[in-house]
């Protein structure tokens, strides 16, 4: 997304101070590893049951046989595709993250981009009180927006969004200070 593209969704007056990416490179989470030891089973299990219908296809019994293994086989396909899309999908995201990721901040407003399977641009205003962390590591994330709120049980949930994996956190937490700063 080039500057004049950021510019395209500002308000009036709004004036872009940074845009970044995320870096190249693989950053494994917690989160990449629980939906990948949920996902290999259903793949293990597809994978065994399409084999299992093949197997009986290829032996071309009777009619019933044939059936079953018609059926093994339809049947294993939509496990390989859920063991896939969890065991597979997430680390597959993550190695694509900085070519389907934008990020941008404004005097305003900090944007997320995303272009996946379609497009979509969340922008969060920045507010003078609001709580703007910096991680910093091999890559820094800063993060700008923390929603509470309460899952179906009435446990805590805590939602953040920031710019995450960057190269340059320091400077963009100093950045989003700095509007903090003029807002007070």
């Amino acid at each position: 997304m080039s500057t004049e593209a950021w510019e395209d969704y500002f308000e009036p007056g709004e004036t872009l101070l940074w845009q970044g990416a995320p870096a190249p490179g693989l950053r494994v989470s917690p989160l990449m590893i629980m939906l990948t030891l949920l996902g290999l089973p259903f793949l293990v299990v597809g994978v065994m049951a399409t084999l299992t219908g093949l197997d009986q296809l290829a032996q071309r019994g009777p009619a019933a046989a044939t059936g079953y293994g018609a059926f093994m086989t339809l049947f294993g396909l939509p496990f390989i595709a859920a063991g896939l899309a969890l065991a597979v999908g997430p680390w597959y995201a993550a190695l694509k993250a900085h070519e389907k990721i934008r990020y941008a901040l404004s005097d305003r407003r900090a944007y997320v981009a995303r272009s996946w399977w379609g497009h979509n641009l969340d922008s969060y205003p920045i507010g003078p009180d609001d709580p703007i962390e910096l991680q910093q590591g091999r890559t820094d994330t800063v993060w700008f927006s923390t929603v509470d709120s309460r899952d179906s049980e009435g446990g805590p949930v805590r939602e953040r969004t920031g710019f995450q994996g960057i190269a340059d956190g320091r400077k963009v937490y100093d950045l989003l200070r700095q509007i903090q700063r003029e807002q007070a």
